[in-house]
Parts: C-alpha cells; sequence; structure tokens
C-alpha cells in the first residue's frame, strides 16, 4: 500500500515538475541569453561583452593566444592584484585587438588597437597604459569605436564574477 501511495506521489511530483518546465517554453519570439558559462557580462554604453575571466599569473600570460577569432560580443579581462603600469604585447596572437584600460573607479583611461605581429617578426612593441590601471579589457579590433565608446566612458562589471579583487 505504501508503494502505491510513493508510485503516486512520485508521479504528481513528475507532473508538477514538467508543468513548471513547459512554462517557459510558451513565450514568443526569441528570448535573449541571460547567462554564457564560464563568462562574465561587462557593460559599457548599454553594450554588453562576455568576458572570459583573467585573474591569475597564468591566465593573463596565456591571454588570447594563438586565437584566430573571438565572437563579436565576446573579449577577455584581465584583473590584476593592484593598480599599477600595464602594458601588453601580442607575440603568438593570430589577430588584431583592441584594449581599453580600466582604472579602479571603472573609467576607461585608455582605448589602443594592438597589432598582431607578421609571421617572422621578433620584436613585439608594448601597448601601455597611460596610468596605473587595475583592469583590462580585450574585444575584437574596432569593438569600443563601433559602439561610440570612448575614453572616459563609465563600465560596469569589471570586477568580475564575485568581485575577485578586494578593495
Amino acid at each position: 500500500m505504501s508503494r502505491v501511495i510513493d508510485l503516486r506521489r512520485v508521479s504528481l511530483l513528475a507532473l508538477f515538475a514538467v508543468a513548471i518546465l513547459s512554462g517557459g517554453c510558451q513565450q514568443k519570439g526569441a528570448v535573449p541569453i541571460q547567462a554564457r558559462p564560464g563568462k562574465h557580462p561587462v557593460e559599457i554604453k548599454g553594450h554588453k561583452v562576455w568576458c572570459m575571466i583573467a585573474a591569475d599569473n597564468a591566465s593573463r600570460q596565456r591571454g588570447l593566444m594563438y586565437r584566430s577569432s573571438l565572437p563579436d560580443d565576446e573579449g577577455m579581462l584581465f584583473i590584476f592584484p593592484q593598480a599599477s603600469s600595464q602594458g601588453f604585447w601580442m607575440k603568438n596572437c593570430l589577430m588584431d585587438m583592441d584594449i581599453a584600460y580600466i582604472d579602479d573607479a571603472g573609467k576607461i583611461v585608455d582605448i589602443i588597437t594592438m597589432k598582431a605581429p607578421k609571421p617572422g617578426d621578433v620584436l613585439f612593441p608594448r601597448y601601455r597604459s597611460s596610468q596605473p590601471v587595475r583592469y583590462a579589457l580585450e574585444t575584437n579590433p574596432g569593438w569600443f569605436a563601433k559602439r561610440g565608446i570612448e575614453v572616459g566612458e563609465m563600465v560596469q562589471g569589471y570586477r568580475g564574477p564575485g568581485n575577485l579583487v578586494p578593495r
């Protein structure tokens, strides 16, 4: 008898779960993606870029090396332990990239287009921040210009998931 009751209870719970889960399928039209596993949203002037986070030495050194493309709305957010003069180079990079250096307040202090090296290059220029920063955001080349984003704009979400960097 108790086994029959347990089966009924399980059946009712299963039907309830199906009803709840299928309710989301009733919406008309496309639903925008609200989350991307392994990526963190950063927003500037209403434009969102989904970022891989580089918050340790190994991930900051690797960066976006060996990538030949990047989805238009994705990038990499570099988080450093403290604000200091930052310099990036493009060794082993297969594509040009834009970089925005961001201060502790979330203000963009520099936007620079970094050029991928040509085959055989042995010298790599450093693309330096004009002042001490703790954050750098790499995107596809032209990402900032296409959206009218300039030096001085404020960035939201730049501290990374769970505020990775203590204040």
